[in-house]
């Protein structure tokens, strides 16, 4: 049976994606929220401002293919979880000063 693919390899990863609509990486808008691996399947859990942000499944289409260019074979799920108080308005206050347009 193969090893657990690195969780450390997949924070790296998921930190470097860039917000569709916002000049800011995933990590810099505090987005990136636990991350579990069991062999090749990969449970991550996303941070977002609001329940039913419009753009959860290309968000999460985004992550899992930026995964899957290193690791092929890996199975990854998500769980969103609204963001503390603090993170979001970090991440409004990013939003406004770096607002790309919509996607």
């Amino acid at each position: 049976m193969g090893q657990d693919i690195p969780v450390e390899r997949i924070k790296e990863i998921v930190k470097d994606i860039e917000h569709p609509e916002i000049a800011a990486t995933f990590y810099e808008l505090g987005m990136i929220g636990e991350a579990q691996v069991s062999g090749k399947r990969i449970s991550l859990e996303l941070l977002v401002p609001f329940p039913n942000i419009p753009i959860k499944d290309y968000l999460a289409a985004a992550v899992e293919s930026a995964i899957k260019k290193e690791f092929s074979g890996a199975s990854v799920s998500f769980t969103f979880s609204i963001m503390p108080d603090d993170v979001r308005n970090k991440f409004l206050s990013l939003a406004r000063q770096r607002w790309k347009g919509e996607i």
